[in-house]
């Protein structure tokens, strides 16, 4: 069983858990992460040693075009004059390929590459990515059929699983802690090379500064992590008391599990490494006082896997582990790469040319584009400017059509209101005469009553007058 841990693009990280994924080579991940830093060789920079802000990482292209089936190209950190890798996880997963015997070579990145995930180590195999040392360490062994712990008990492969998880998770810590705080001094351990570690043409000063800036804005990940919120002395203890427990394990046994390596052996050769050969405060003198069985059990794993250990620490070659060419097979490589490095740069003039031409293409599309555009708009204007002239016509046609409408109902008011005035006046004037015809008929009237009246009046006075006379 193994332990999934998270490694950087940076060569400062080692730690955090993550959840298995099915293996890349039965089909390839898509889920990409931001980078976490840790253990400490190199600092993300541009091609002029400048800090780069941390991006979210694309999605991941093959680098290796031109692979064979069922070679791992492993993707990793510079080579170190005093370790082949100062990253553990790095180093853990170059171990496990020789042990388990599987074709690898190691791809000359210049640092430039990382994973989908923002990591490294990497690999390729068959065309698709793997990466995180211990999913790379379960795909592979399930691909190759390549298991380090065959043969282990239940109880044995659970033992293991901790201790890896323990050296994964904390003892590289303690590592880590240290680099974090003590850039210059790990510099110095390790022999570095700042200009070929971060592949960089600028000046070694300034150079170091980066690198020493770049390392010490990585304590705060110690102290998220826990270990980096205690003293130093408690932090060594710390890794002090994980060490004497492999030892205590390991007690007098060739390996962890008896006369055969597993992979336990795998993993704690890596982290092991990390004390012996880039030494720091006392720690090496520790181990050898207290526990001289995990430096024998180093040094039996180097004798027995790396024997050309000593010949890449000192040319810093990514693959001693290779055949050497001859001198003939030297030559026609060569050939082959100036024939290849022709027919690319041919291709690349090939490719300036349709690129140009594509250019050419687009920019006459986009200038018809702009006709289209142009005559669009005109007509668009052109029609607008109907519509507004038709708009305004029929406005003022509407507005003279109130006007006429306006004229003739005020007209025809008027000729109304003359007629009503006229017949008014008619009828005024025959009232008035009906009127006057009434009064004058009212007076004859009364006229003639006062005329009979009298009339009657003077009968009745006739025969009183002739009565009196007759008395008299």
């Amino acid at each position: 069983m193994t332990s999934t841990t998270t490694e950087s693009a940076n060569s400062n990280n080692d730690g955090a858990q993550q959840k298995p994924t099915t293996p890349a080579i039965e089909k390839p991940q898509d889920n990409t992460q931001t980078t976490v830093d840790g253990d400490g060789q190199d600092v993300t920079t541009d091609q002029t040693g400048s800090p780069k802000k941390e991006v979210a990482p694309p999605k991941p292209t093959i680098h290796k075009l031109e692979w064979e089936k069922d070679v791992v190209y492993l993707y990793q950190f510079s080579r170190s004059p005093t370790i082949p890798s100062a990253s553990p996880f790095c180093l853990k997963v170059e171990n496990w390929l020789r042990m388990a015997e599987v074709k690898y070579e190691n791809v000359d990145h210049k640092m430039k590459y990382k994973s989908k995930k923002g990591q490294l180590p990497f690999v390729e195999l068959n065309g698709e990515e793997i990466a995180d040392s211990a999913i790379i360490i379960r795909d592979l062994s399930k691909y190759f059929g390549k298991d380090l712990d065959e043969g282990l008990t239940l109880d044995q492969k659970n033992v293991s699983h901790a201790f890896e998880s323990m050296l994964n998770n904390h003892t590289s810590w303690v590592v880590r802690w240290w680099r974090y705080n003590n850039p210059g001094e790990f510099i110095d351990a390790a022999q570095l090379d700042i200009k070929r570690t971060l592949n960089s043409r600028l000046p070694n000063a300034l150079l170091n500064v980066i690198f020493k800036f770049g390392f010490r804005k990585n304590v705060k990940q110690a102290v998220g992590h826990g270990l980096g919120r205690h003293s130093e002395d408690e932090i060594y203890d710390f890794g002090k008391s994980d060490l004497t427990a492999l030892s205590e394990y390991l007690a007098d046994k060739e390996y962890f599990f008896g006369k055969q390596p597993h992979l336990l052996d795998c993993v704690a050769f890596a982290h092991l490494t990390q004390f012996i050969y880039v030494p720091f405060a006392g720690m090496k003198e520790w181990m050898e006082k207290e526990t001289p069985n995990l430096i024998g059990l180093v040094d039996r794993i180097k004798e027995k896997y790396w024997s050309d250990w000593d010949e890449m620490v000192k040319t810093l070659e990514l693959n001693t582990h290779l055949p050497k060419p001859t001198k003939e097979e030297e030559e026609a490589k060569k050939e082959e790469e100036l024939k290849k490095e022709e027919e690319k740069k041919k291709e690349l003039e090939k490719k300036k040319e349709e690129e140009l031409k594509k250019k050419e293409e687009k920019k006459k599309l986009q200038e018809e584009k702009k006709k289209e555009r142009e005559e669009k708009k005109k007509k668009e204007r052109e029609e607008k400017e109907k519509k507004k002239k038709e708009e305004e016509e029929r406005k003022k046609a509407e507005k003279e059509k109130k006007e006429k409408e306006k004229a003739e109902k005020e007209a025809a008011d008027k000729e109304k209101a003359e007629a009503e005035a006229k017949a008014k006046e008619e009828a005024d004037k025959k009232k008035a005469e009906e009127a006057e015809k009434a009064k004058v008929e009212e007076e004859e009237k009364k006229k003639s009553e006062e005329t009979t009246a009298a009339t009657e009046t003077t009968k009745d006075t006739k025969p009183e007058a002739e009565s009196e006379e007759k008395k008299d």
